[in-house]
């Protein structure tokens, strides 16, 4: 058998409506009219403001776009400019260590490391010295073990000074000086230790001099002014003030002491 696929054609039928039944759809259209173009308006209004809102993105990436073109043709420019103009002197800034900042760090540090000599000898204060840390001066600055030694003083200096206008390199500076300063101690022969004492002293005495004749040159000023007939503000040289105060006189015992003038 063959199997035949038969069309079956549907026909419309018409609807009877009445005429009450289409007067009640119109109505119900007529109603919902107000409605649909309530609709219609909010989705001409959206579309306005997606319109809107793309010129907007539009225009400012076009500014931005511009502005970019703007700012890379101005650094081309002024690179230029600058490789064609003499450069400009550096301006150092003026937030440097004051002198008494710096001395109030050296002697910390000298505070914190060992030392060779001790002016009270008990066994307390040699099992604290012995405590401290000591710079190895066979070994390089940045090298094991004075790297850690620099390290663990550095974080102690930063806590300490680190309200003043010390900078972490200020205090590492600081502390590269005191580790030469100790090296060079080390390697000087005794006569050459003696020297550097006396000058030290020399220099210590100078100070001394200097601040009390300053502070009496200003008590009696007038009366000084008076006699010399001329102002004297000027003429206290520190140079001189322990001109052969720090010479060594040997007496008959064959012991060395310091002249020191009294005033």
């Amino acid at each position: 058998m063959t199997n035949t696929r038969r069309k079956r054609t549907i026909a419309l039928r018409p609807v009877k409506i009445t005429n009450q039944q289409l007067m009640e759809i119109l109505s119900t259209v007529r109603a919902d009219m107000p409605t649909i173009k309530g609709q219609i308006v909010n989705v001409e209004q959206t579309l306005t403001n997606m319109n809107d809102r793309i010129g907007v993105l539009a225009t400012t990436s076009t500014n931005t776009i511009s502005a970019i073109d703007s700012l890379a043709r101005t650094s081309l420019a002024a690179s230029v400019r600058a490789e064609l103009t003499v450069a400009a002197p550096v301006v150092i800034s003026n937030h440097e260590p004051t002198r008494e900042e710096s001395n109030a760090v050296y002697a910390h540090i000298h505070n914190l490391m060992w030392k060779p000599k001790l002016s009270l000898r008990t066994p307390e204060n040699i099992l604290a010295n012995n405590l401290k840390p000591r710079w190895d001066t066979n070994v390089a600055f940045n090298k094991s073990s004075n790297r850690e030694i620099a390290e663990r003083l550095l974080s102690n200096l930063e806590r300490r000074f680190g309200s003043s206008s010390m900078r972490r390199s200020d205090l590492q500076k600081r502390l590269h000086t005191n580790f030469t300063s100790r090296t060079c101690r080390e390697r000087m022969s005794d006569d050459k230790i003696a020297e550097t004492n006396a000058l030290t002293r020399r220099a210590a005495r100078a100070d001394d001099n200097e601040c009390r004749r300053v502070l009496a040159y200003k008590d009696n000023k007038e009366a000084i002014d008076l006699v010399m007939l001329r102002d004297c503000a000027n003429t206290l040289q520190k140079a001189v003030m322990s001109d052969g105060e720090s010479a060594n006189k040997m007496d008959e015992d064959g012991i060395k002491h310091v002249v020191v003038n009294e005033y």
